[in-house]
């Protein structure tokens, strides 16, 4: 004669348990929080009518997207050869509505933080765009529309001037 054993049911409700919770967290992903201040932003950026980025066309390209979807509305956007020294050195400049900039933002943030849809393969660039765009659209006053078209630059060479020559 067999016997169960009395923890039987209860071992089988766990272990159902712990199946679901997996299954659960790899459903909803391990998203971080989204950087401080994102909703905020999100908020500035629905306002503005026009925004301007200028980076390299392949750093807009693979961040544009991510994974999730394609229907976002910023993938629209056409990046065109930047003006003078910078299109010169390959950098583009795409200019987004405010509408566009919000879709763009999110997709970054998505990116950076993590979860189900994240492209974790792009995450250092998204980050390094997120982190561009966030001080320029932090820098817009709520309910007074910027004088002239907000604009991140992400390109290691503004600012740089030649080395100074040692006095040697």
């Amino acid at each position: 004669m067999t016997t169960r054993h009395p923890c039987r049911n209860t071992l089988r409700r766990t272990a159902a348990a712990a199946v679901f919770a997996a299954a659960l967290a790899l459903a909803t992903g391990c998203a971080d929080e989204p950087p401080a201040g994102h909703e905020e932003r999100l908020n500035k950026a629905a306002v503005v009518a026009a925004f301007k980025i200028t980076c390299t066309k392949d750093l807009w390209d693979r961040t544009k997207q991510g994974l999730a979807s394609t229907t976002d509305s910023h993938e629209d956007a056409k990046p065109r050869r930047a003006d003078g020294e910078a299109g010169q050195r390959g950098l583009v400049e795409i200019t987004l509505t405010g509408a566009q900039l919000v879709d763009y933002l999110k997709t970054l943030e998505r990116d950076i933080s993590g979860g189900p849809a994240a492209n974790s393969s792009i995450e250092p660039l998204s980050r390094r765009m997120y982190d561009a765009i966030a001080p320029v659209v932090d820098r817009i006053e709520k309910g007074k529309p910027p004088a002239e078209v907000p604009r991140a630059v992400v390109d290691d060479a503004v600012g740089l001037t030649d080395p100074t020559p040692s006095k040697k």
